[in-house]
């Protein structure tokens, strides 16, 4: 298993007093750069997602550049993939730059409690994801 569970459930619930004890404005990231790209600017991203991809930034050591956030109903692929967890507010996709970049950016996801990641070596990004309807732990290709 990629992630120790017990270490991952302790990790998970210390981020989670942490939260509830400090409301933090975000270190690392604007909201604005999580608004809909289909151009209504819509922008119902998760307040924890939020707080959650901060502290994987932080841990990361490295920049995020996010490709997409939310998506409204409207955009084409949220037509496209009606089930998409960027309809729900809790994911992004996040691009990369090689190969140390991208295990950067997935070992500051993971630390900061991430467990979905999707991965497109075409386009460099990486799509991550708390969307809990779906399985998880798991690691995917595009």
């Amino acid at each position: 298993m990629f992630f120790n569970t017990n270490i991952l459930e302790k990790t998970k619930s210390r981020l989670k007093a942490f939260k509830t004890r400090n409301t933090m404005a975000l270190k690392y990231f604007k909201r604005n750069e999580f608004e809909c790209k289909c151009g209504c600017k819509t922008n119902k991203i998760d307040k924890e997602f939020l707080t959650d991809i901060d502290m994987a930034r932080k841990y990361a050591g490295v920049p995020f550049k996010i490709t997409s956030g939310y998506r409204c109903p409207k955009h084409p692929l949220s037509k496209s993939n009606p089930t998409s967890s960027h309809i729900k507010g809790i994911a992004a996709d996040i691009k990369f730059t090689d190969g140390r970049n991208l295990a950067l950016i997935i070992g500051g996801l993971g630390g900061a409690g991430f467990e979905r990641f999707g991965i497109n070596f075409n386009s460099k990004f990486v799509h991550v994801d708390s969307d809990k309807n779906k399985t998880t732990p798991c690691f995917w290709g595009y």
